[in-house]
């Protein structure tokens, strides 16, 4: 054999082979450690943070001097979140790094500025209709003493009390709208008030000839809080209103250029999503104002009309909550774009359409033979015919929202949401402890 092989117990064996037997080991001094091997052995297994999984290593004392810095402690009590551990805490923490006391300012008044408008023409605009509100429910209040007062009939004193008590829901409503529609920014929402305010007034103008009908002295200035008479407190109101009305559409316009302008910055020059922003705002719009006619017309069918021994009495009752949770869940279903919510609402639509259908035929056929019908067939016509085109204007743009679902508007939305600070997501702390930095 041209190679002879050398045997482990020869002498110079471990200075001539190249190949060493695997179960060869050499002695224990004479091995250098790996690196790895020193850090096992000096450092203890890691220890998880309950905080953030980051990771606390403990010192040795193995005779080695201490580091100054001592080991990673938690800075709270462990808790867990059934959600997430690692990014979400229910406990309120520093946001890190601390911002400047010139930001901190910043910050509250930009949380201020949500609730009370930074532009001129906004707060004029939310002033002119809490002066129109305040003005409007006074007087409304002063005619209800007085018209129960001076009135004989107990069923006029009946219509009247709920016709006045539903103008009066009508500026509240009209408030919150427009507080609404500055805080959202919806430039719509303000052209849909003016209209509203408009019919308002041609409300106001033909409560003074009712009034004057009920009403046996209307010229008289005993029986109420002040002294004016009933004549003059029916004229004030429409006086008032008109006023306000200039004021809004004046108003009004120079608030569509500013939001406008805000509008843009927030959704981009994409004019698709320019145009599925503005079919969004007006569906909305549409559901707010739905709401209000439905009461509406429930309330006057349940006090003036229906008596509790007639099955439509419990049917109306029943149908005015619901209503109103199917409105609710129009809106969701259009915000979180859920075409099987926005489907039923859909179909919630139809049934109140043939459900004011049927109420606005019943109203015309009996408003010369029933007594009920004679004194309050115009105001139930009123509001069923504005509640049935309403309706059907609600069922087209909620077709048009949904075919909108998944074409990037919910994103721009979520956008905008987040540059104007209302995504909590943002305000979550980098870190338990503020002096330390980590990539979460």
């Amino acid at each position: 054999m041209a190679h002879q092989a050398v045997y482990p117990d020869s002498d110079d064996s471990h200075y001539h082979y190249q190949a060493k037997s695997p179960y060869f080991q050499e002695p224990q001094s004479e091995v250098k450690a790996s690196y790895d091997d020193l850090i096992d052995e000096y450092a203890s297994p890691y220890a998880v943070n309950a905080h953030h999984k980051t990771f606390a290593v403990e010192t040795p004392t193995m005779g080695a001097p201490q580091h100054r810095r001592g080991p990673s402690t938690p800075m709270k009590t462990t808790f867990s979140s059934k959600q997430s551990d690692d990014t979400f805490h229910d406990q309120p923490q520093p946001l890190y790094p601390p911002l400047p006391a010139k930001d901190m300012e910043k910050q509250r008044w930009y949380q201020w500025s949500n609730i009370i408008p930074d532009s001129i023409a906004c707060r004029l605009y939310v002033l002119t209709v809490l002066i129109e509100t305040a003005i409007d429910l006074t007087i409304e209040g002063e005619l209800l003493v007085r018209v129960n007062r001076e009135t004989q009939d107990s069923q006029n004193t009946k219509k009247m009390s709920v016709y006045l008590s539903i103008f009066a829901i009508a500026h509240v409503f009209q408030f919150y709208m427009a507080a609404e529609a500055v805080v959202t920014r919806n430039t719509l929402q303000f052209i849909a008030l003016t209209l509203f305010n408009a019919l308002l007034l041609l409300y106001a103008v033909i409560q003074i000839g009712e009034i004057k009908e009920v009403v046996q002295n209307a010229d008289g200035t005993s029986g109420g809080i002040s002294d004016i008479p009933i004549n003059v407190l029916t004229v004030i109101i429409p006086c008032v209103i008109a006023a306000a009305e200039l004021a809004f559409i004046g108003l009004g316009w120079k608030i569509y250029h500013e939001f406008g302008w805000k509008v843009y910055k927030f959704l981009g020059a994409d004019r698709r999503i320019k145009k599925l922003y503005a079919n969004y705002q007006i569906y909305e719009c549409l559901i707010k104002f739905d709401v209000f006619f439905f009461a509406g017309f429930s309330v006057q069918f349940l006090w003036l009309v229906l008596n509790s021994n007639d099955w439509e009495y419990y049917v109306t009752i029943a149908a005015l909550p619901l209503s109103i949770v199917l409105l609710v869940e129009g809106h969701y279903a259009a915000k979180h774009e859920n075409k099987w919510m926005m489907a039923t609402f859909m179909s919630g639509c139809v049934g109140a359409m043939v459900y004011f259908i049927y109420k606005l035929v019943k109203v015309l056929m009996y408003k010369d033979q029933d007594q009920q019908f004679k004194f309050i067939w115009k105001s139930l016509t009123t509001f069923s015919v504005i509640a049935i085109l309403l309706l059907s204007v609600t069922f087209v743009f909620s077709y048009l929202v949904t075919r909108s679902f998944g074409r990037g508007l919910k994103d721009s939305l979520k956008r905008k949401n987040t540059v104007s600070g209302k995504n909590p997501s943002h305000n979550r702390v980098a870190s338990a402890n503020p002096n330390r930095m980590s990539i979460e």
